[in-house]
């Protein structure tokens, strides 16, 4: 069998996120005064101008779940996924302050994997739609994958050692879409994509992340829409999962 378009850019993004968490593994806070100013949600990358800044990388891998769906289509539990990578992020703490200031610059990979025998794709008018498969296809599974550069703006805030909370927005601009349709007919396999389906190509999401004892969670939703208005199915995204 040959690696289809998706598989190869699964295993991108699982090497990049074992990637992530090696570093993550061995990083050395070389910048550290004490053992109270060392965290362990974040790659660092070093300090910026002065004693209360510094640079740092995160990973997020989370489950999406669409909501606001419309009634002739549902996605499959555990089958859309998100992975995040924020490539370089500054964070800035105002002196004797419990409060950190953060932006960043990074990518943002998902995936909405519909559930039961249905497909996606895009008829006359470039306006994606959903019907039922034929039922010679088997394993099917059918998705809109969208890839971002996003931009995380954030405001933590630290109520004790071992817990802080960080809320703000990611702007993101999407600039890669596809619809993806992947089934066997008889000892076939077959991988379709779609591309240029009319995603929004700029969202903007309402970011939030818990930090309980270095162990971070985070949950994120997206109030707009993946598709624009006409060009398909209109559903919104609410994502959770780990972060660090």
């Amino acid at each position: 069998m040959f690696l289809t378009q998706k598989k190869i850019e699964m295993k991108k993004l699982i090497l990049l996120a074992f990637l992530a968490i090696g570093m993550t593994a061995n990083a050395e806070t070389v910048f550290a005064d004490n053992d109270d100013d060392v965290e362990k949600c974040l790659i660092d990358l070093g300090k910026g101008a002065d004693k209360n800044d510094r640079w740092s990388m995160h990973l997020q891998v989370g489950v999406d779940v669409p909501t606001n769906v419309p009634d002739n289509m549902s996605f499959a539990p555990f089958r859309s996924w998100e992975i995040g990578w924020t490539v370089a992020q500054y964070d800035y703490t105002p002196k004797k302050w419990k409060t950190t200031f953060s932006a960043g610059l990074g990518l943002n990979w998902r995936n909405y994997t519909l559930k039961g025998h249905k497909r996606m794709f895009k008829k006359d008018g470039d306006v994606v739609d959903v019907s039922d498969a034929k039922d010679e296809y088997s394993d099917l599974s059918s998705s809109i994958h969208t890839v971002s550069l996003s931009i995380p703006l954030l405001v933590k805030q630290r109520f004790a050692k071992s817990f802080a909370v960080s809320v703000g927005a990611q702007l993101n601009w999407n600039y890669y879409a596809r619809v993806n349709n992947e089934y066997e007919v008889g000892d076939d396999d077959c991988d379709v994509s779609t591309k240029k389906i009319g995603q929004r190509p700029f969202t903007v999401d309402i970011l939030g992340i818990i930090d309980i004892s270095d162990f971070c969670i985070y949950c994120k939703y997206s109030p707009m829409s993946v598709l624009k208005n006409g060009r398909g199915p209109e559903f919104k995204s609410l994502a959770f999962g780990i972060y660090f």
